[in-house]
């Protein structure tokens, strides 16, 4: 009985208590930040958002055993899972939780308003611990924030736009590129018939 209680708060202090598992040994500054946005929307609204990361699920559904593992949580509760040999994200949520923010949004593959699979989908090959710890907290404090929001609570600790105002700049730059090559080529195209 004490090996196992040794071993269960080992367990706790090494991930915290919103990083339910972490089998990727995640930065220690990323579990930080999710343990203190976790906290603060938990006491500010009530609703306990968590982070399950597995290396793998060995064949089974992401969503099923993210189902397992929100069982065992309190009806407030929302799961962001992650696997990394099957490269699939999730969020499961009781259905009263889930209208409390998007969660097509936040998984949508699409970079103008996903904010996980867009940074997976990157071919970053040096440190993949990086690129899942920015995913994974986008994703977080995307959830964080609309659930704060739909309960009209400000986050002293969220992000805020900060965050979203950097992407939709770099996303302007990068479609004004775009338009503009395409202006030229065709530019040039037309003036060469002529």
């Amino acid at each position: 009985m004490r090996i196992f209680l040794a071993v269960f708060l080992f367990s706790v202090s090494l991930f915290g208590k919103y990083v339910l598992k972490d089998e990727l040994f995640m930065h220690p500054e990323f579990i930080n930040k999710i343990e203190v946005l976790g906290n603060e929307v938990e006491v500010k609204t009530g609703v306990a958002v968590y982070v399950l990361i597995l290396k793998t699920t060995n064949g089974e559904s992401l969503s099923i055993v993210g189902k397992d593992e929100l069982a065992k949580l309190p009806e407030n509760s929302v799961i962001l899972t992650f696997t990394e040999t099957e490269q699939k994200v999730d969020i499961v949520a009781y259905d009263e939780v889930l209208e409390l923010f998007d969660r097509e949004q936040i998984l949508s593959p699409y970079p103008w308003s996903g904010t996980i699979l867009p940074i997976l989908g990157e071919k970053i090959k040096s440190d993949l611990r990086n690129k899942y710890s920015v995913a994974l907290f986008n994703g977080y404090a995307d959830i964080v924030e609309q659930i704060a929001s739909s309960k009209d609570v400000v986050l002293e600790n969220g992000v805020g736009d900060a965050n979203k105002i950097v992407i939709n700049s770099l996303r302007l730059v990068f479609y004004g590129i775009l338009i503009f090559a395409l202006f030229f080529y065709f530019y040039k195209k037309f003036k060469r018939k002529k």
